[in-house]
């Protein structure tokens, strides 16, 4: 799992085998991948600081019994089988991704605007290029940030 969100740009914080250890990056997350159960400890303490930064979570349990106090039943709760894309779509919904939804409806001309500019936009950003960071993982980085702020013209 970490190495799908790592390859997609993201800093991953974790794992953190202990709840005192996943307190440890509640302010520097962005999203979370919550094992609910930590060293017989339940992550719901974290759960409660990351809702209360507005943080997306979800729950990653192998255990099919667990009860989710009902303040946390908003968030997911997916088995240890489910697959990285299930946990994206389930951290990030498509509601939540407008410009994603946006290039999934209007197809192949706006992804081609969008692969176009993140290609000059990187011509450009060569010499800034961040030492140590991927091919892939530097375009990919470019590519959201002009999906973000372009979306708009990206369809017209």
């Amino acid at each position: 799992m970490s190495g799908y969100f790592g390859n997609m740009g993201a800093v991953v914080l974790g794992p953190a085998a202990t709840v005192e250890h996943a307190s440890m990056h509640t302010e520097a997350a962005e999203a979370a991948i919550l094992g609910v159960n930590l060293n017989g400890r339940r992550v719901f303490p974290i759960a409660d600081e990351l809702m209360r930064r507005g943080v997306p979570f979800v729950f990653f349990s192998g255990d099919e019994d667990i009860l989710i106090p009902e303040r946390l039943r908003h968030a997911s709760n997916l088995r240890k089988s489910s697959d990285s894309y299930a946990v994206f779509d389930a951290l990030f919904p498509l509601e939540d991704r407008p410009w994603r939804e946006a290039l999934c409806f209007w197809g192949m001309e706006a992804s081609d605007r969008l692969v176009e500019r993140t290609l000059e936009r990187a011509i450009g950003e060569i010499d800034r290029r961040r030492a140590g960071v991927s091919t892939e993982d530097w375009l990919n980085g470019i590519m959201r940030n002009v999906a973000r702020a372009s979306v708009v013209s990206l369809l017209h």
